[in-house]
């Protein structure tokens, strides 16, 4: 007598569960590498942060900014014990921190609205750093055609110190 076989269907949830394992293995993947990636800029973050609180005396922090010119500059915004508005420019050496009332000088709204009024296609950057031992805020964008552009704003006043177009 001949048996027959009955062929066993293995169930179809084996699938869905291997794919989501592959899912799941991206994810983690894809978040430590992020995580590799940004963790240099994040130790600086927080270096220029502590620095700024102990040289340049504040309080609290409410922005980060980070500008690699010439010269790398980390500025830390927020507030100082006198509860006043702060900028601190912190270069990478961490010496020679220059501490800046944010109310003295040309805001970062108003530097980027200079910009806007160029028409451009996209705004790339805005940070306030040093230039020609000069505080300034340093925008990078690109213009209608979509080249590179640099325009330098004095912080105290405003003027146009440096402009490059496009790159």
């Amino acid at each position: 007598m001949r048996q027959q076989y009955q062929r066993r269907q293995r169930p179809r949830h084996w699938v869905l569960l291997s794919v989501l394992i592959v899912i799941l293995v991206l994810l983690l993947s894809a978040g430590y590498v992020i995580n590799k990636a940004t963790k240099p800029l994040s130790q600086d973050q927080t270096r220029a942060e502590s620095v700024a609180k102990k040289s340049g005396h504040l309080t609290s922090t409410s922005g980060f900014y980070w500008t690699n010119l010439d010269t790398t500059y980390y500025t830390v915004a927020g507030k100082n014990k006198a509860k006043q508005a702060v900028y601190a420019i912190v270069p990478k050496s961490g010496d020679n921190v220059t501490v800046l009332k944010q109310s003295e000088g040309l805001s970062r709204n108003a530097a980027l609205q200079r910009v806007w009024n160029r028409n451009p296609k996209k705004v790339l950057s805005a940070a306030l750093s040093m230039f020609n031992g000069k505080p300034a805020w340093q925008i990078s964008y690109l213009n209608k055609s979509g080249k590179l552009c640099y325009l330098t704003y004095e912080y105290r006043n405003g003027k146009v110190l440096q402009q490059i177009s496009n790159i």
